[in-house]
């Protein structure tokens, strides 16, 4: 079992009941590239996981030092990471992980997601799922995978959602779906996204900072 991505898409977290989430609904915070900086940021939110939402995303039972090198994998040069955030906390994470060439098959990457449980059945996984496809796309990766628990309902609803084809394999569910081809739109779409990364940070951090009353306002 693989427990960076597989173990860490398991956690469909954001996206419970995708069919109850129309793509245009909008969402309480929004989503920007993590940053190195921002690895502690990314271990609060692991550890801020209930058990079973931690269970369920890495496949098994995990100590806080694992998840301490888990976010400093999240960094990585690796490793593509997306944050959503609420009043300037991060809630959820999508990580991007590149597999290893296969000869004769297409370059290929697993996604993997975490949402914090008052933030899972809003809709938060099929947005993060759409901004992850957009890295995909612009990184050469053909093909998405998605790796989950035959039990796992809202990740199930989610590749299904995504159009993802579903196989079980060693009492997983691989969920395979094939990624656009890179586009000009599509990179000036992610340097735009870089841009408010850059800022947006600053500002999450300033709101971090205020007393929790006064965030949002």
């Amino acid at each position: 079992m693989n427990t960076t991505a597989s173990a860490s898409v398991r956690e469909e977290t954001a996206s419970s009941a995708p069919a109850a989430h129309p793509a245009h609904e909008r969402l309480e915070g929004h989503i920007r590239k993590l940053i190195p900086a921002e690895r502690q940021l990314i271990l609060d939110h692991l550890l801020r996981l209930d058990p079973l939402s931690r269970f369920m995303r890495f496949g098994g039972v995990v100590s806080d030092s694992a998840l301490s090198r888990h976010a400093t994998r999240v960094v990585s040069n690796e490793v593509s990471a997306l944050g959503y955030f609420v009043d300037g906390e991060l809630r959820a994470v999508a990580e991007l992980h590149p597999l290893n060439p296969r000869p004769g098959k297409p370059a290929a990457a697993e996604a993997a997601f975490s949402v914090e449980r008052p933030w899972q059945g809003r809709g938060v996984g099929s947005a993060l799922m759409r901004h992850l496809v957009l890295l995909a796309q612009n990184r050469g990766i053909e093909e998405l995978q998605v790796v989950f628990l035959p039990n796992n309902g809202p990740m199930k609803n989610l590749a299904v959602h995504s159009a993802a084809e579903l196989k079980l394999d060693d009492e997983e569910v691989v969920g395979r779906m094939r990624a656009p081809r890179a586009t000009p739109f599509s990179q000036a779409r992610e340097f735009l996204g870089d841009v408010f990364a850059v800022f947006s940070s600053a500002f999450d951090m300033q709101e971090r900072m205020l007393p929790p009353n006064l965030r949002g306002n």
